[in-house]
Formats: C-alpha cells, structure tokens, sequence
C-alpha cells in the first residue's frame, strides 16, 4: 500500500507554527531560519490546494481546514514519537532550556537537584533568571518562578515544588503556548511535582 504523504518537512513546518501561530517561534524551535519554515508550509499549501494560514502582520491564524488538520497531524507525529521512544529510548532529543528564578534556585528543591545533577528526563540545561523577555525572546523554553502572576499570552502552570523538609512552596512554570503541550514540559511538570 502506497501512503498519500506530502513531504514530512512541510508536514512538521506546518505543525510547528500551527501550535506557536508563528513563523518565527516555530523556527526557533526547529532550530532553522523563519524562511525555512514558511516556505514548506506555503508548499504544503499548494500541494494540499488550501490554505491553512491566514498571514498577518505580527503572527498567523489558522483557517477552518488547517483547524481541522492541526490535530491529526500533532497525533501522527505523536505516534512517530513515541514509536521511535519504543524502539530508541537512549536517542537523545534537543536540551530543554529552562529558566528557574534566583529564589528557587538558592533553595533546596529535590527535583531541581536531580535535573543539574543530570540523569533526568526530560533532559535540561538550568540557567538561573527571572527575566520573562529570554522565554519570550526564545533564548528559554520554560522558566520556573515564584510569581503567581500568569503572564499575556504565555501559559502558566501552577505547581506546589516539594521542599527537602517535606513542605511545597508555589511556584509557576511558565512556557510558550505553542510548548506547553510538548511532552517534554509535560515532564518536567510531573518531575517538579512528584520529586
């Protein structure tokens, strides 16, 4: 049986910027140029023959078939990730970069200890700020701080972080909409939840 596949590059391109409604942040997630995104996905439209972005000025809309098609594509690659975890677990994925606030940092948190020790999943590299423009700039994925204030636009995740006396202190874990899906932060969020 022959599969009816646009390429795989366009397919990715355009789930990428379809979950961050940006070119931009969809480039820097892939770790290509904005150029190197909008182009499959114009491709991809004109294979396809409809158009699944509206194109604005600062960002993207979806239109009704690219609606439709976000949520069977994101599962398709969700089953090709999770086969090749099935069959590769030690294939090794991009770092996540995680900002964590000089107040959490400074305190003993059994979670955060386990992930600058390394060993951990998801994989991380710490970088001690609180300065919302690196995740907002894309120089972060996620950043862990201890303000309850929910950011515009950006997705907050409420946490208790166990403490190594046995308390929680509160703390928000804030990422990019178009991340907060992605089964690393997903993990991240049980880590910091269960330590």
């Amino acid at each position: 049986m022959s599969y009816r596949l646009p390429p795989l590059n366009s397919l990715r391109a355009f789930e990428t910027s379809a979950r961050h409604l940006s070119f931009k942040r969809a480039s820097d997630e892939l770790c290509v140029t904005p150029g190197a995104v909008s182009q499959p996905v114009k491709s991809l439209e004109a294979s396809l023959g409809v158009q699944l972005f509206r194109r604005f000025h600062r960002g993207l809309l979806l239109t009704a078939e690219g609606e439709s098609y976000l949520p069977l594509i994101s599962n398709a690659f969700r089953a090709i990730s999770d086969a090749t975890e099935f069959v590769a677990p030690a294939l090794k994925g991009r770092l996540l970069r995680l900002g964590i606030s000089r107040a959490l940092s400074e305190r003993r948190h059994p979670a955060i200890e386990r992930l600058r020790r390394g060993g951990a999943w998801p994989r991380t590299k710490l970088t001690t700020t609180d300065d919302l423009s690196k995740l907002i700039d894309g120089k972060l994925d996620v950043l862990l701080r201890t303000s309850p204030q929910s950011p515009p636009g950006l997705h907050a995740d409420r946490i208790a972080l166990p403490v190594a006396s046995g308390a929680a202190v509160p703390a928000t874990l804030v990422t990019l909409p178009g991340l907060a899906t992605c089964r690393e932060v997903q993990a991240l969020v049980k880590l910091l939840t269960h330590a």
